[in-house]
């Protein structure tokens, strides 16, 4: 993948963003964010080289692309920062963790902490205002801004492969979404099941299952 920044220039630039939000006397070294840099720029990697090649956003020259200055690009970058940094269970390392977690926050409107475990490949389309909980999350993963994923009496919902959670949209409590399921904007799911292959709107028990565009994904990604 082609980086914007070299990792040295990437460690440099987030531990400057770090220390000037968070001046609590406990400075973030460049050296702490050049460690985990490579993982999390890995991780991000596979998520990028399963979008589309036409997309001039994500792929530069017939390779994947990564720029610091790309919003999307950038909150999924950190949000996978915080999660490596977190992975070690030092009291160091999880402060760490959550300051990236608190700056994607403060910089994107983007609440998903750092024990959050999206799947191996996601996608975030401008999501700002968007909060997603601890569910359990399928692959091809995409969402976008001003969504939630949450519990109701400590349950999560699923969510299957190929999910599209659009602008505006809810999905709440032990609600689940089979495989290729899109959510339509503004729609709220509570305890709701999806079949597969179907698009679902509306909110509440006026909630009404469409039959799918099997195309869909295939605006965003090569699967």
């Amino acid at each position: 993948m082609i980086c914007s920044l070299s990792h040295s220039e990437l460690a440099n630039y987030i531990s400057r963003q770090l220390n000037h939000f968070f001046p609590d006397g406990t400075a973030v070294s460049a050296l702490q964010i050049k460690k985990i840099c490579p993982e999390a720029l890995k991780r991000l990697g596979v998520s990028i080289s399963a979008t589309v090649n036409t997309n001039k956003y994500f792929w530069q020259h017939g390779q994947p692309w990564f720029d610091h200055l790309n919003s999307d690009q950038y909150a999924m970058f950190l949000y996978l920062l915080a999660r490596v940094a977190g992975e070690d269970t030092s009291a160091k390392s999880k402060k760490v963790a959550t300051k990236i977690f608190l700056l994607n926050k403060a910089l994107h409107a983007l609440d998903v902490y750092f024990e959050i475990k999206l799947p191996e490949i996601f996608l975030f389309a401008h999501p700002i205002g968007t909060v997603l909980g601890r569910a359990d999350y399928g692959n091809y993963f995409m969402v976008m801004q001003n969504c939630t994923v949450g519990n109701i009496d400590s349950r999560y919902p699923v969510i299957g492969e190929k999910a599209m959670l659009c602008s505006g949209s809810s999905v709440l409590g032990h609600s689940v979404l089979k495989d290729a399921v899109c959510v339509g904007a503004g729609s709220l799911l509570i305890n709701a099941q999806v079949p597969a292959n179907s698009t679902v709107v509306g909110r509440g028990k006026e909630l009404r299952i469409l039959r799918n565009h099997p195309a869909r994904w295939s605006n965003y990604f090569k699967s």
